[in-house]
């Protein structure tokens, strides 16, 4: 493969990124301000939470939450983190370039995963897809290496360490695919050192991301409900679906273990362990995650996939043949972050206006909280549920409903009587008796297409001159 080759995947990745960054405001998605407002609250010393004194697992990557904590908050946080998705989408494209060993999969797979707009999308979203991503394409790298038969293989052993720290899901992975890799190479005990890592690190991570101090950590509750798995799986088949390479490749798996031409035994485990986790993906929060988590594991899946179209056809017709879809997929995988992303960067705007125009202790009660919370300093109510574990426990209680149904029901969270209450143009007005519109008090070039109510029992805004102000009027 030419090397200016490359350019070409990298290009088209970062143009489609850019591009949705800049009609998004060059905002992070919502999670992405979760994590940067907790790791503010980390950096001044009251521990890895949303609001500070409450409890709950909104950590998605150790790592990550690590390298925004020292990278610095303020206003350019933001930015600093977007920056950093595009720079590790670019190593990920590199590296599924390079990773085939027959050099027109590698061209396939990095073209796919260039090409994927919900990839780039995500790239720019300030979380850790990119990152996870990253890692298991160089988990891959390391499983393909010569091994003395006698050391102990200890980059793989780091690896196997460090995976919950990029992830804790990711250690659903690492366990079968070492596993695999020393079942194939049982005469070399060194191995199962290494296996006994794995196993026990799983069990570990796995158990405090999904019990968090004896608080489930997604608001549908665990097990998952028939509705939450429903959810999930008709998720998981519309990702499928827009990806048909993936599907091919599944195929071609299949067809070699008929003809009796099974997977190389470096990669038996490894996929074992992307299949388990594409399963365990579609079940907590109803579906909604899934998206989300499946395209840290998209990447790899292309190389894999690509790869088993080679070895079923066994000559470049049929990687050519799937070259074809590149042109489709664009406009299979895109989707837009939300209806108006105007009404993204709105959340923003609002946060920082917050700050200096709301009383101290308002809370506010929003769909998306993640800017809001991080520019204003305030405490905040989610919707969902899924960064205030009042809400969390008020939908617990209820019965379980789908992820869209649930994302349109503010009842649970207008329980929690927050001051201020945004409402998008598509959401539900909140009783005129509690919450009265307060249309003046934020400039409309601020709040965009948010409509702010009040607690119509007291005043929640400070007076013209920074003081605070009473039914009355301004207090002296």
């Amino acid at each position: 493969m030419r090397p200016y080759f490359a350019l070409v995947p990298v290009i088209i990745f970062l143009l489609l990124a850019t591009g949705h960054a800049i009609r998004s405001g060059v905002q992070p998605e919502d999670a992405g301000y979760v994590v940067l407002r907790v790791a503010d609250n980390l950096r001044q010393g009251q521990g890895p939470v949303f609001n500070p004194g409450e409890r709950v697992d909104l950590i998605d990557s150790p790592l990550w939450l690590a390298f925004l904590t020292l990278a610095g908050g303020g206003e350019h946080a933001p930015l600093i983190a977007q920056a950093t998705g595009l720079l590790l989408g670019t190593f990920v494209l590199l590296l599924a370039l390079v990773s085939p060993r027959l050099a027109v999969a590698g061209a396939c797979a990095s073209l796919f995963v260039a090409l994927d707009g919900a990839f780039a999308t995500r790239a720019t979203s300030g979380t850790s897809v990119t990152l996870a991503a990253l890692y298991l394409l160089l988990l891959a790298a390391l499983l393909q290496r010569p091994r003395n038969r006698t050391a102990i293989p200890r980059d793989l052993t780091l690896a196997a360490a460090i995976a919950p720290l990029v992830r804790p899901e990711l250690a659903l992975v690492v366990g079968p695919a070492v596993f695999g890799w020393a079942w194939s190479e049982r005469r070399r005990q060194a191995w199962w050192p290494c296996v006994a890592l794995c196993g026990s690190v799983t069990c570990f991570w796995i158990a405090r991301r999904f019990l968090f101090d004896g608080v489930p950590a997604y608001w549908q509750p665990w097990p998952p409900t028939a509705i939450g798995i429903t959810s999930g799986i008709r998720a998981l088949a519309e990702f499928l679906g827009h990806r048909p390479v993936l599907v091919l490749g599944a195929l071609g798996a299949l067809w070699c273990w008929v003809r009796g031409t099974r997977l190389p035994a470096r990669q038996t485990g490894l996929v074992g362990g992307l299949v388990g986790l594409a399963i365990f993906m579609t079940l907590p929060a109803a579906g909604g995650d899934v998206e989300r988590g499946l395209l840290a594991l998209l990447p790899l899946g292309c190389v894999l996939a690509v790869e088993s179209v080679a070895r079923a056809t066994r000559t470049r017709i049929g990687l050519v043949v799937t070259l074809l879809l590149v042109v489709a997929t664009p406009s299979w995988t895109w989707k837009v972050r939300t209806t108006h992303p105007e009404t993204h960067a709105a959340y923003a705007r609002v946060g920082q206006w917050l700050r200096t125009h709301a009383r101290p202790g308002t809370v506010v009660g929003a769909r998306e909280v993640g800017a809001l919370a991080y520019y204003s300093g305030l405490r905040v109510e989610d919707v969902l549920g899924q960064a205030s574990p009042r809400v969390a426990a008020a939908r617990r209680v209820g019965a379980p409903r789908p992820f869209a149904h649930a994302a349109a029901d503010f009842a649970p969270m207008l329980r929690q009587e927050p001051d201020v209450v945004l409402r998008g143009e598509n959401d539900p007005v909140p009783s005129p008796a509690v919450y009265v519109p307060s249309l003046d008090a934020v400039p409309a070039a601020l709040r965009s297409r948010l409509t702010p109510y009040r607690w119509a029992g007291s005043p929640v805004w400070r007076a013209p001159g920074g003081g605070l102000e009473d039914a009355a009027g301004p207090v002296p």
